[in-house]
Parts: C-alpha cells; structure tokens; sequence
C-alpha cells in the first residue's frame, strides 16, 4: 500500500474516531435534518433529503452472478448452462407483474425484495481483471475520467449531509481500491469501524446528553429570533430521549455482531455506517463463484450462490429494519458492478470463461422497479451470448440504447435513481440513457 493510499486510509479512520459531537450524530440523537443543523433559521417544511446512499458490491474476480439471473433461461439448456444442483433448480419468479425464470435463490429472495429489485443486462467490454477501474469510470466515459462511485459521492454528499464526501470501502484489497479526483482510497475494515465507534465508550454513548443540548440550543434561538412554523417543526422532528436511547443501544448491539472482515461482516457494518450517515457510497465485496474457470459442475458457483444471496437477503431485511425503527433516514440502494461478467457456454473443464459482453448490475431498494432490462442474445460467432440492446422507456430488448453504450445506461440509471438530477447524470456519462422502467 502506498503512502497515499495510507493516508486516506488514516483519514477515514480518523473520521470514524473522532465523530461526537459532528453533525451526523447531532442529527441521529434529536432528529433534526442535517440541513436545519448547519442553519437552523432556514428551515423550513419538506427539508428531509431525497438523495439515496448506495451501497455497491464490486469484485475484481468477475464472478458468474450473471449466469442465473432472470433474462437468461430464454435459450436451450444445452446452450446457456446452469447449475444441475436441487438449490440452484429453474425457478419462476415475479417481477412487476412478469413472470420470469431465475435460479431458486433469486426466488428465495421473496416478493418483499423481488418488487424492489431490477436485474440490468449490459456489458464491460473488458475480459481482464485488472481493469475493474476502468469498468467503474464506465470504461473512459466519466467527467475527468474519474470513477462513477466518486462522482455519485460529490453529487449526494451536500443532500445526505454525510461524515465524508468520498466513498467508504469495507472489503476491497489489491485492484479493487478506490479512487476519488486521482486519490487511491484505502480500505476500512469493519474491525477497525468496530474498535473506532463501538463499545461502552464508543461516540454512541453520549447521545442521550447530546441531544438534551443541541434540542435546548434550537428551542432558545428559535424562541427569541424563530417563527412559530418553526418552533412546529422542532416539535415534529425531535425525538424522545426514549427513542435516542434506543437507536444507541440498537447501533452497539449491531456493532458488536461485528466479528470478523468477511462478506457478513461488511453488510452488517454497511448497515450501520449507512444509518450513521458516514458516506454517501459504501462498498463490499461479495462472492458468486469467483474465477471459476475449473468450476467443474459449476459447484462453487452454487455454493456461493446460495451463501451470498442468503446474506443480501439478510442484509436488505437489516435496512428495512433501521428504516422501520428510525434510525436509518434515508433510503439505500445496493447495487453490484463487478469487471465482468462470465461466460453462459461451458468451456473444456466445465467452468466458466471471462465475458466481456455481458455482465448484469443488480438493483435493489425503494425506488427500484422490479424488473428485468435487456437480456441476451447470440454472438456473432455463435460463441457464446451477449448482452442486447435496449429500449429506455421499456427497459425491454431492443431499442435506442446500443450494446456499445449498455454500460453508460447502466451507469446513468443507477446514479438517477440514486437521486443525481438528470443533467449532472447527462453530464457525468458519455454515452447511454437512463431506462425510465428502473425508476418506480
């Protein structure tokens, strides 16, 4: 690891640590929007934010989630390949009203998860692993050629509020580090997240005193320089000493389930970070099969399958949970964007090859319609399939959106429904539109 990438690493770590009494945590013990905080006679009603964090699952491993998904049981089963195994068996499912075929633990995820979920057919145009950054600046199509995650990170940091403006990662090694404007992001891992911000004398602690001071801090500028709409306003914002109690005791408990550095433990500090309001970007790595090349009968390819789809199922069910209690404010996206996909056609030792032209980015969160956008097709040699083209108001195949412009339309549409204004998403992408369908 390089100096810099040390650097950010401390850097991040030292937000983490050093967060009583920051502006995240002010909002969390009373209530109030970060917004009204920074300038409390500005408020006014509607100030809640509209922006999403996004949690994006990346790995440079290019593994086969690609393989199974709805969209790709259209062809024959001796030309696209599925694992033979009773929990990865042909499955129908619904999405939006569309009955689709998918492997049973897509299925599994439920219709809760299923009405919030998009699969998005596109390709990488790349089959090397050590190109999972230019995969994430869209292949060379982003503003200052700079990686979608930074950009989304600068538009939805001043929304959110958030501790920091650059992306968090909590599993990334090696090719898969972050970068923001030129800077290598290092690692956090939810370890150290635990040691900075856990325990009896963790930041979390005070949040009971911090909210009796900041509320009579409001309530006395209000009283003699406020309105009355404000002083309404205070009232419907501010949570009970009960309740901050509460969502104290529920951030530590989550904190101590912490007990390792693997995918479990990312989504489950993921949650918290998302409810602490850290970043507006948080990423994790997650496995579907990894480099299975020699996957003979696509066994890891099942094994992780099942593995990783219970855990989001967990994960997303954690989200609605904090959001349920209150203690997350805004709504959360995960998405997956990995270097690329994996071949459909076996190869000669029954695994899977690199595919370059297909790949599919998983949507999931409020404000996500279920669904499916493109699907496959042959390729031109026959070789193996590909990703088609797309049609931006349907999300169907064939349409406006060329194969060579799938992975901006991707880009843009995430970004979109993240919350980005459509110019600044026409502005961050070359290429590509965003597919209304994803929008709900």
């Amino acid at each position: 690891m390089n100096s810099q990438s040390k650097f950010s690493r401390r850097t991040a770590l030292g937000a983490l640590a050093t967060a009583t009494g920051s502006l995240f945590l002010r909002s969390l013990a009373t209530g109030i929007p970060s917004s009204v905080l920074l300038d409390p006679l500005s408020a006014h009603a509607g100030t809640e934010p509209t922006a999403k964090t996004l949690i994006l699952a990346s790995s440079i491993s290019g593994d086969p989630m690609n393989a199974n998904v709805p969209g790709t049981y259209d062809f024959p089963a001796n030309e696209v390949f599925h694992p033979a195994a009773p929990s990865m068996a042909k499955t129908s499912l619904t999405l939006s009203g569309k009955t689709f075929s998918a492997a049973k633990p897509w299925a599994d995820l439920g219709q809760g998860i299923l009405d919030r979920t998009t699969f998005f057919h596109h390709a990488t145009y790349t089959p090397v692993h050590g190109e999972l950054g230019l995969v994430q600046k869209m292949m060379r199509a982003t503003e200052k050629d700079d990686m979608l995650i930074s950009l989304i990170s600068r538009e939805l940091a001043p929304l959110l509020k958030t501790v920091q403006s650059d992306p968090l990662s909590l599993g990334a090694s090696g090719g898969e580090l972050l970068s923001a404007e030129g800077r290598i992001l290092g690692n956090v891992s939810p370890l150290s997240v635990q040691r900075a911000l856990g325990g009896p004398e963790g930041p979390l602690k005070d949040l009971t005193a911090l909210r009796d001071q900041q509320i009579d801090e409001i309530y006395a500028l209000y009283r003699e320089h406020g309105t009355p709409s404000q002083l309404k306003l205070l009232d419907s914002w501010t949570r009970s000493r009960k309740e901050v109690r509460s969502i104290g005791l529920s951030l530590v408990e989550r904190l101590a389930a912490i007990d390792g550095n693997d995918q479990v433990n990312q989504l489950r500090c993921a949650a918290v970070l998302a409810a602490m309001n850290i970043a507006p970007v948080i990423t994790v790595h997650l496995g579907f099969g990894g480099d299975s090349h020699g996957d003979t009968d696509f066994e890891q390819e099942t094994e992780d399958t099942v593995i990783t789809l219970n855990d989001v199922h967990t994960f997303i069910d954690e989200l609605d949970q904090l959001k349920a209690d209150g203690h997350l404010k805004q709504d959360v996206i995960f998405a997956t964007l990995n270097t690329f996909g994996r071949t459909l056609k076996k190869n000669g030792t029954d695994g899977r090859d690199h595919n370059e032209g297909h790949h599919v980015m998983l949507m999931i969160g409020n404000g996500i319609q279920g669904g499916v956008v493109g699907g496959i097709e042959p390729t031109a040699n026959g070789s193996d399939y590909q990703a088609t083209t797309i049609n931006s108001t349907t999300g169907e195949k064939g349409g406006d959106i060329s194969f060579e412009e799938s992975l901006a339309a991707a880009g843009k549409t995430l970004a979109f429904a993240l919350g980005v204004p459509q110019a600044r998403v026409d502005a961050m992408i070359d290429g590509g539109k965003v597919v209304q369908s994803v929008i709900a």
